[in-house]
């Protein structure tokens, strides 16, 4: 393990990319968890706690893995679930590069006229 310290956000992607996984235990009620979004536009599974909008973007066995937050034990149990199984990050990693795509700010203007046109009739 490598520890970077401050890096630019152009170089972010390319870090995202090059890392097997990506760890998020928070334990504060994410509004939303962009940090996730970017590591799994870059291909990368994400690890996280099951916490504010963090469910909204990961989905669970799918493009990652949800834990309970404050739960070292279940983090630990699902980081040890990917690590040794390369074939189930792989297919994770293709998943959440999918699922990425659902969140660009076209897709969300897009979302946001479809809620207006809704409510003003």
């Amino acid at each position: 393990m490598t520890w970077l310290g401050v890096v630019s956000q152009e170089e972010m992607p390319g870090l995202y990319a090059l890392a097997d996984l990506f760890v998020c235990p928070s334990e504060w009620d994410e509004p939303f968890g962009t940090v996730n979004v970017e590591a799994m536009a870059a291909g990368t599974p994400v690890v996280a706690s099951r916490v504010g909008g963090i469910p909204e973007a990961v989905t669970d066995g799918e493009t990652g893995l949800l834990v309970p937050p404050a739960d070292p034990p279940a983090l630990a149990a699902a980081l040890e679930a990917l690590i040794d199984d390369a074939g189930r990050r792989h297919r994770m990693a293709a998943a959440a590069r999918a699922r990425a795509a659902a969140f660009t700010w076209e897709r969300a203007a897009e979302r946001l006229d479809e809620l207006y046109r809704e409510v003003l009739g």
